[in-house]
C-alpha cells in the first residue's frame, strides 16, 4: 500500500484550474531539450491535444497550465493501463515544454505561480523530487502567502522523506487558510505519524474530520493512523467508512484488504482486492489474489 500515492492523485484534484481552449494542434512530446535545466528523455511519439491561440501569450500560458492540469487529472482516473497513463504523462509533459521552449513564455512561466504548480506536480508525477523542490522553492520566493505554495513544498518534502519540514510546511499553509480544506489537515495528520509524532497525528486526524466529515481521506489517513497505533479494529472501521465516501481510491481497497486478511475474514479480503482490480488493471498481487491475470 502506498499511501503517498494516494496523497498525490488526490493532490490533483486540489491543484485543478479552469479548463480552456478548443484548437486541435499538433504537439511534439518531451522533444525539446528543456525540462527546468534538464535533458529531456529524445524520440517519443507526438500527441495530439488541445492547445490555445498562439497569438494571445497569456492566454496561451493559462490555457497551457489547465491543459497540463486536465491531463493529469484524466492520468488519474481509474482503470486506465499503465500505457495509457504513460501517454497521458507525455501529453502533460508536451504542454509544459512548448511553454518552456518559448523564449517569452519561458520568461513569464517561470515567475508564474500556477505554472510553477504545475511543473513541480508533474516532475514529483515523474518521481523527480529533487527537481520538483527546486521549483517549489522558487514558488516560495514568488508567492509566499499562497497557502498553495506551502500545502505543495509539503508535499514535495514528504517525497523526499523530510517530515518534520512537511509539518512545518503544512502548519504554514493552515495559517495562511484557517479554512482550508480537511485534506490538509489530514495530510498534516499522516506527515506528523512519519515524522514519529503519532499522538499529534492521531489528534490531528480527529480534527480532520470533524471539519469535513464527508471527505474521504480524513477516514483513509486515520484509519491508517489507527493502524499505526495497533487500533486494527477502529482502522477497518475507518476504512469502511472512507469506501463509502470514494469507491475509486485502489490503494484506500488494498488497505481494507490487508485490513481483512489481518483478521481472518479471506471472503472480505478477497472482495476488497477485487476492487483493486477494477481500478487498476495492471496490480499483479491483487490480480494474483483474485485469480485473475494482470
Amino acid at each position: 500500500m502506498t499511501m503517498m500515492r494516494s496523497i498525490r492523485v488526490s493532490a490533483v484534484l486540489v491543484a485543478l484550474i479552469a479548463v480552456a481552449a478548443t484548437v486541435l494542434i499538433a504537439v511534439p512530446a518531451r522533444s525539446s531539450q528543456m525540462h527546468d535545466g534538464q535533458t529531456l528523455q529524445p524520440g517519443r511519439p507526438a500527441f495530439l491535444d488541445p492547445a490555445p491561440d498562439a497569438a494571445a501569450p497569456e492566454d496561451r500560458l493559462r490555457a497551457i497550465v489547465a491543459l497540463i492540469d486536465r491531463t493529469r487529472a484524466r492520468a488519474a482516473a481509474p482503470g486506465l493501463s499503465d500505457e495509457e497513463r504513460d501517454a497521458l504523462a507525455e501529453m502533460a509533459w508536451a504542454q509544459a515544454e512548448e511553454a518552456l521552449a518559448d523564449p517569452y513564455l519561458h520568461e513569464r512561466a517561470q515567475r508564474d505561480p500556477e505554472f510553477l504548480q504545475a511543473q513541480a506536480l508533474l516532475l514529483m508525477d515523474d518521481g523527480e523530487d529533487e527537481d520538483a523542490l527546486g521549483v517549489l522553492e522558487r514558488l516560495v520566493v514568488i508567492a509566499p502567502k499562497d497557502p498553495e505554495t506551502h500545502r505543495l513544498l509539503a508535499l514535495g518534502l514528504m517525497g523526499l522523506g523530510r517530515a518534520e519540514g512537511a509539518v512545518a510546511a503544512y502548519r504554514r499553509a493552515l495559517a495562511l487558510d484557517v479554512d482550508a480544506a480537511a485534506e490538509v489537515r489530514a495530510h498534516l495528520a499522516y506527515a506528523l505519524v512519519v515524522a514519529g509524532r503519532l499522538e499529534e497525528g492521531l489528534d490531528e486526524s480527529e480534527r480532520a474530520i470533524a471539519r469535513d466529515p464527508s471527505a474521504y481521506i480524513g477516514h483513509f489517513i486515520r484509519g491508517w493512523i489507527l493502524g499505526e497505533a495497533g487500533r486494527r479494529d477502529e482502522e477497518r472501521r475507518e476504512y469502511l467508512e472512507a469506501v463509502q465516501r470514494e469507491r475509486d481510491d485502489a490503494d484506500l481497497w488494498e488497505s481494507l484488504a490487508r485490513s481483512w486478511e489481518r483478521a481472518g475474514d479471506r471472503e472480505r479480503a478477497q472482495a476488497a482486492w477485487g476492487e483493486v482490480v477494477r481500478i487498476d488493471p495492471s496490480d499483479e498481487e491483487a490480480a494474483e489474489k483474485v485469480g485473475v491475470k494482470p
